[in-house]
């Protein structure tokens, strides 16, 4: 409660709603960062899906990066998993030291 601004009673309410905030936007932004990179994955699947769809040329080129970007896609998806959560845990780690101590 009292950090940074001391023990100034005053300040304990602007410290508690920082506080709030804090704890809400952390895993918030996190979760909106990870959809959206997994939604920009998807858009650039159907991307290159409609380059398939205008010919033959379209055809090749668009189905030979439609699988090298799966390739991509499916090594990267779980890696941004896993950093979003080791980030999550270090983060709730973080607020449970703050508050033993």
């Amino acid at each position: 409660m009292t950090s940074p601004f001391g023990s100034f009673p005053l300040l304990w309410p602007v410290n508690l709603l920082m506080n709030i905030v804090e704890y809400i936007s952390k895993p918030l932004s996190h979760s909106l960062r990870l959809y959206g990179n997994i939604y920009a994955g998807e858009i650039i699947f159907l991307l290159l899906g409609m380059w398939a769809a205008t010919g033959l040329a379209g055809t090749v080129f668009g189905g030979v990066l439609h699988l090298g970007w799966a390739i991509f896609h499916l090594l990267i998806v779980p890696l941004q998993a896993f950093i979003f959560m080791m980030l999550t845990i270090v983060y709730m780690s973080m607020a449970e030291e703050s508050h033993s101590h």
